[in-house]
């Protein structure tokens, strides 16, 4: 199952509650959606790290101009259906190497105006091996308000925040945002408890800018748009003892059936085509185990999402 430490957000503005109301018809129609390292801001977080952590480079070669087709002034961003515009995601902390493999954005829009989320997660043991990412359409009037939302709360601008060191084994906040021919990665260590024991818990400043940001861009997210059907898969096989896995409580081992991928093949990240693995990882579970040749495997899937890669 996914865990994820809950944030403690602000009350939302009266500012932002203009904004969530120039959304509702784009919710009525297919709504804005959201999709959720230890680290510290540099010179280098300029440039886009996608889930996988490669550095990717956003194509600025096809963006919406200055002004939309409606004569609307609005902000440049990537147009392409692989490209990112609008990324919220939880990264670091203390996982185990295939949760962190399998980490998908809590938010992620695509330059094409497509959303994603992960919608509602089974509460059983063993839940199943695919997560449950949902997509929907906010078109180029969802993108431009959510853009317009980065804007307001100082997010178009590079910027570094003040760490809480105070807390251990905490995850970063990292909200990336694709615009104007820039990259501006967002990322707050321990985002929600504050910078200092005396705060109790409350941001203030930046860290306070980008907790409103998130609250605000998430607090509208449906849980009943469509089923993703990715093109591919990433994978990452890790070899595991038998012994081990004999261990885990309701554990399975099954062949692996896919002649055309050698999990030998997996060891830090693979790219196989859905079509080849969807059937064996649709009846699988987290607890299942896999067997190619004479070695026992643990598999990490995800769905390859805009921006990922290898």
């Amino acid at each position: 199952m996914r865990y994820r430490r809950p944030i403690r957000m602000n009350r939302i503005t009266t500012s932002e509650r203009n904004i969530i109301r120039r959304l509702a018809p784009v919710l009525a129609t297919g709504a804005l959606v959201v999709l959720a390292a230890c680290g510290d801001d540099s010179a280098a977080t300029d440039q886009p790290t996608d889930t996988a952590g490669t550095i990717a480079s956003p194509d600025t070669s096809s963006t919406v101009p200055a002004t939309t087709a409606g004569g609307v002034a609005g902000f440049e961003h990537p147009t392409g259906t692989d490209d990112v515009v609008v990324e919220i995601i939880y990264e670091g902390g203390l996982v185990p190497a295939d949760f962190a493999f399998r980490n998908l954005p809590t938010l992620l829009v695509s330059g094409g105006g497509t959303q994603f989320v992960l919608g509602p997660q089974i509460e059983i043991y063993p839940g199943p091996m695919l997560p449950n990412v949902l997509t929907s359409d906010i078109g180029e009037e969802g993108v431009q308000t959510l853009l317009e939302l980065a804007a307001d709360h100082g997010l178009l601008t590079h910027k570094e925040y003040e760490r809480n060191d105070m807390v251990a084994d905490a995850a970063d906040t990292v909200v990336r945002v694709y615009a104007n021919g820039e990259v501006y990665e967002h990322r707050a260590y321990a985002l929600g408890m504050g910078t200092s024991p005396e705060s109790d818990g409350t941001e203030t400043g930046d860290r306070a800018e980008l907790q409103a940001f998130v609250e605000a861009a998430t607090s509208q997210m449906p849980m009943d748009g469509t089923p993703f059907a990715p093109e591919t898969f990433l994978l990452m096989a890790t070899p595991i003892d038998d012994a081990i896995v004999a261990d885990i409580e309701l554990s399975t081992t099954v062949d692996w059936t896919v002649d055309t991928v050698a999990l030998a093949d997996a060891a830090e990240c693979l790219a196989v085509p859905a079509a080849d693995v969807q059937e064996l990882f649709a009846g699988s579970n987290q607890a299942t185990y896999f067997t190619d040749g004479d070695v026992t495997y643990q598999v990490a899937a995800k769905p390859q999402l805009p921006g990922d890669s290898c």
